[in-house]
């Protein structure tokens, strides 16, 4: 059986920053493609986000750049753009996440790469889309999941609307990019032509909650915001002697599983829990009548009964429980990355295995600069002109001293 990855033989450029790109690249990395990240001399602004001293070694930067490349160029002088031009003419991908506007003032947006490379897949992320009223805003995962409608439904009733605690935003359109470019990767093998992807987190925002938008279109209503809870199906949190255990309740099956469960089946044939729709409507009512024998026991013997009865549920896990949960260890869902002069960091798999081709980590994420020279050894360039392009600060890393 064949050990080559997935994505062996695409070569990358990636000229993106912060969360959402780099994940975008650093999936298609794992899959076997050659990453080539550029940075500015100061480097991506992840390199900056709670690092302590070093740039080199922030938790949010080495989480999203694996398998990568890394290399320094300033593209706003002409001997940088120059540069660019000439891995450009070699890739097969490119991916930004810059403002719109940004790429044409630096001459490197889609009809500039693609008059070097006429086959390249062009991947622009943008906050808001290429055109339309907030085309130029700045944004951030928060900012999407409030104008998306996810806070709003996130919180407590008749509390203040929430942030998620991760940036699921970020995250999923990064996973979203990829799955673009890879579509698009395969029509060009169909058809010889490249292509220009376009995408924005504000759309990512709103894809994320496309059942309940259908269902609000359809009802002609905003969804309550309803804590750990949920408008479609019965969900319940549910405190027990030592922490908390959420018992998901998606049909009648699982209702009556339940009741018989907790030592209630009388509650099976209560006229207010017959519906779906009447269970939702009382569930007050159900969490009033489950509590007192939840608080009585642990989690984990409410979990192990509710279990073996094949009844959907979870303790609520911190992130300590969660890098040692037994599950997590089987599916080989955390891994180790090796760091120059450095402790190793633990980041997480991708989520998905291919049985019969290897993904994962080759390289850790750059040091800032680290392959620049390999990149321009292999580009043709010899020790004078990278002297020289070193010599003017083109290639030279220079870390940011205030941020």
């Amino acid at each position: 059986m064949s050990e080559t990855k997935p994505l062996h033989g695409i070569r990358v450029l990636d000229l993106t920053r912060v969360i959402v790109g780099p994940t975008a690249t650093m999936l298609l990395g794992d899959m076997g493609a050659e990453i080539i990240k550029l940075e500015p001399r100061a480097g991506d602004d992840t390199r900056y986000m709670q690092q302590g001293d070093d740039p080199d070694a922030c938790p949010y930067f080495l989480a999203v750049n694996r398998n990568k490349r890394g290399m320094v160029l300033d593209l706003t002088r002409a001997e940088g753009l120059a540069v660019f031009r000439d891995l450009a003419a070699r890739a097969d991908v490119l991916v930004h996440n810059f403002r719109p506007g940004i790429v044409e003032r630096l001459k490197i947006a889609y009809d500039d790469v693609r008059a070097v490379a006429p086959r390249i897949v062009y991947c622009a992320i943008s906050a808001f889309g290429d055109s339309g009223p907030y085309a130029g805003r700045p944004g951030t995962d928060v900012v999407f999941q409030a104008m998306g409608g996810l806070m709003s439904i996130t919180g407590e009733p008749g509390g203040r609307p929430y942030r998620a605690g991760a940036p699921i935003v970020d995250v999923a359109a990064g996973v979203s990019a990829a799955f673009a470019i890879l579509a698009a990767l395969i029509r060009r093998m169909n058809t010889g032509e490249g292509d220009y992807i376009s995408g924005s987190l504000f759309d990512q925002a709103v894809f994320l909650q496309s059942p309940l938008f259908t269902w609000s279109a359809q009802e002609r209503s905003n969804p309550p915001r309803v804590g750990n809870h949920s408008p479609l199906v019965l969900v319940l949190d549910l405190e027990t002697a030592d922490g908390t255990v959420i018992v998901s309740i998606p049909g009648g099956k699982f209702w009556r599983l339940f009741c018989t469960v907790i030592g209630m089946p009388a509650l099976i044939a209560d006229d207010r829990f017959r519906t779906a729709k009447g269970r939702l409507r009382n569930q007050a009512a159900v969490m009033a009548l489950a509590g007192p024998p939840f608080r009585a026991e642990t989690t984990k013997i409410w979990v192990d009964r509710l279990v073996a009865a094949g009844v959907p549920c979870g303790p609520v896990q911190f992130y300590d429980e969660v890098l040692s949960d037994p599950q997590l260890a089987c599916n080989g869902t955390f891994l180790s990355m090796e760091r120059a002069s450095a402790e190793a960091s633990r980041v997480v798999n991708f989520p998905f295995r291919l049985r019969h081709a290897p993904i994962g980590i080759e390289r850790s994420a750059p040091t800032l600069g680290r392959d620049t020279d390999a990149i321009l050894v292999e580009l043709g360039y010899d020790e004078a002109k990278i002297a020289a392009l070193r010599r003017t600060g083109v290639i030279t890393p220079e870390f940011a001293t205030e941020t």
